[in-house]
């Protein structure tokens, strides 16, 4: 990922007049001001303490994820779009249906190869972001104190043990897959259809372990 910086004018040559060219940010800003005019009103007066980065989506070939952090005195806030640089669509908060969207305007049609990524990305930007797809002990951001506690270091590596890659099997309507979930502080073992065309669905979910140290969500 990326943050994009560009300057917004550059010094016209002697004797000429040259047009002011428009800042990257500036541009994606304007898009985002037709989907979402509140957020963007929040950005707009606070652009000093903003950044824009730009995450390339490889099952997409035109949208790539915008995300905006504002850092406000007293809270940051994030906000999330879709965009491929001439519409951008509102995830914030994302919805199955934001990303359908999205999918239809893609015209998506996933290859097996792709899935992961895929269903990281709609676990990841649907329910609020309450719910994360972790494959790693990297995935996870642990307590400290399981450097120093022992049970709580037992209690990681016991949930460490238990995460695996993204499972991808060709279906009857798509492909199946299998992966872990963070919810809170609970793993959960999840079983999906997910579509050629993007549309998932959760078919089983049971907790694969519970009271992880992790950070409590607020």
């Amino acid at each position: 990922m990326a943050t994009t910086h560009c300057d917004t004018a550059r010094p016209a040559k002697a004797g000429t007049q040259e047009e002011p060219k428009v800042n990257a940010d500036a541009e994606t800003l304007q898009r985002i001001e037709r989907v979402d005019p509140v957020h963007a009103g929040t950005i707009q007066q606070n652009l000093a303490a903003t950044a824009f980065t730009r995450q390339p989506l490889g099952f997409y070939q035109r949208f790539q994820l915008v995300t905006v952090d504002v850092r406000l005195p007293h809270r940051a806030l994030r906000f999330k779009y879709a965009d491929d640089g001439k519409v951008a669509v509102n995830l914030t908060p994302a919805t199955a249906e934001a990303i359908y969207k999205v999918n239809q305007d893609e015209a998506l049609s996933l290859e097996a190869a792709e899935v992961p990524a895929y269903l990281r990305f709609f676990v990841e930007n649907t329910e609020g972001g309450k719910r994360r797809l972790v494959e790693r002990a990297e995935d996870v951001q642990w307590l400290p104190a399981t450097n120093t506690d022992a049970a709580l270091g037992a209690r990681k590596a016991e949930a460490v043990a238990k995460l695996h890659p993204v499972k991808v099997s060709e279906g009857a309507e798509g492909f199946q897959a299998s992966a872990l979930v963070l919810v809170g502080n609970q793993l959960l073992a999840c079983d999906f259809t997910v579509r050629k065309g993007g549309k998932v669905q959760l078919v089983n979910q049971q907790v694969a372990a519970e009271s992880l140290p992790v950070p409590a969500v607020r």
